[in-house]
């Protein structure tokens, strides 16, 4: 089953945490025609953020670079891609980034839409 929660913090925008959502996450920098995949859980995100729970080290001294997060969620298998930077990384391999101007923003609002029925369902 899949447990969401809004959670309330005095953040500009409300945070979602909903388990079991999958992170892909690519990192690719302009010096480098290598890019960096990753693959996660989402820990909570917002219309301005996500934080993901790494399931490997990120690796270390990145260079400035382009991320972009693939989610899946569990039940319905529905998708959506974010672009972003990276904001904080934390010990416990906890990712925080914040969406840049370019990803596409009704795409990110059709997720978040996915995420308040999980929310209303799972109760």
């Amino acid at each position: 089953m899949t447990i969401a929660k809004m959670i309330n913090d005095k953040r500009k925008h409300p945070r979602f945490n909903l388990k079991g959502v999958h992170a892909d996450v690519i990192i690719s920098n302009a010096l480098s025609e290598k890019s960096i995949y990753l693959e996660g859980n989402m820990v909570d995100m917002s219309y301005s953020g996500i934080r993901i729970k790494l399931l490997s080290e990120m690796p270390q001294n990145l260079p400035d670079s382009n991320v972009k997060i693939v989610l899946t969620l569990p039940s319905s298998g529905i998708s959506c891609t974010i672009k972003g930077a990276i904001r904080h990384i934390n010990a416990e391999s906890e990712v925080g980034l914040h969406y840049s101007e370019y990803h596409k923003e009704n795409e990110v609002d059709a997720f978040m839409f996915e995420c308040v029925k999980q929310m209303d369902t799972s109760h």
